[in-house]
């Protein structure tokens, strides 16, 4: 059955364009880069990112809908400027939670994403 987790991957209508928002934006460490395959470090593991192929038309993420990629950050404030600047789109405000607050957004093919910053609260980050 299963043992533990392998690559999360999403489809991306243009290679290039996710590339630069996933390192460029997000900071993340790039592994292999083709236009056919790219990945990236997350923590202890990777993302990965497929072409969108054939027949196939988008959106290939629905904000609301299946899964969403996990992240931690240490800023959220700074990553939000940094989507809002970029070809993502923040979705909504900063949210609390037990643990910390989350902020959700896609990547420039609307697949979502949610990053969480432990220990403060929305009202903290919210004018700065």
């Amino acid at each position: 059955m299963v043992t533990g987790s392998s690559t999360t991957w999403c489809y991306v209508t243009d290679m290039d364009r996710a590339i630069r928002f996933y390192r460029d934006v997000l900071g993340l460490k790039p592994g292999v880069q083709s236009p056919y395959w790219s990945d990236f470090e997350l923590g202890t593991g990777k993302i990965g990112l497929h072409p969108l192929g054939g027949a196939a038309n988008g959106p290939t993420g629905v904000e609301g809908k299946g899964w969403y990629l996990g992240m931690a950050a240490d800023d959220l404030v700074a990553l939000r400027r940094a989507v809002e600047a970029s070809d993502g789109q923040v979705v909504g405000d900063y949210h609390d939670t037990p643990a910390g607050v989350v902020l959700t957004f896609t990547d420039p093919d609307g697949n979502p994403v949610q990053a969480m910053q432990l220990g403060v609260k929305a009202a903290d980050l919210r004018g700065r």
